[in-house]
């Protein structure tokens, strides 16, 4: 089996989400550090007026946060499937290979 290097570029909006990826990447390839780099967190924020009438002054304010996480991990191509298939589907994964 051919090990080779990947990165991987997670994204998720839960922190917790974030954790099972680093446990998850321990239990599949133990021989790797896995630190994973901290990428900035993205912050969308928006403002919906309640009324649509009079009360403008009357907002609700709402935030989506995007938590992203930089990994680079040595796996075999069926460690590589094996992980992917217990990633969380809210979880978006981006793989590329290095050499």
């Amino acid at each position: 089996m051919i090990t080779k290097k990947y990165t991987l570029n997670v994204s998720t909006g839960k922190l917790t989400n974030l954790l099972f990826i680093k446990i998850l990447l321990l239990l599949t390839s133990p021989k790797t550090k896995h630190g994973g780099t901290v990428l900035p967190t993205k912050r969308k924020r928006f403002a919906l007026i309640r009324s649509p009438h009079v009360n403008k002054k009357s907002k609700e304010h709402f935030q989506f946060v995007k938590y992203r996480r930089l990994f680079i991990i040595s796996f075999t191509e069926k460690q590589l499937y094996e992980f992917l298939e217990k990633v969380p589907n809210d979880v978006e994964v981006i793989i590329k290979s290095r050499n």
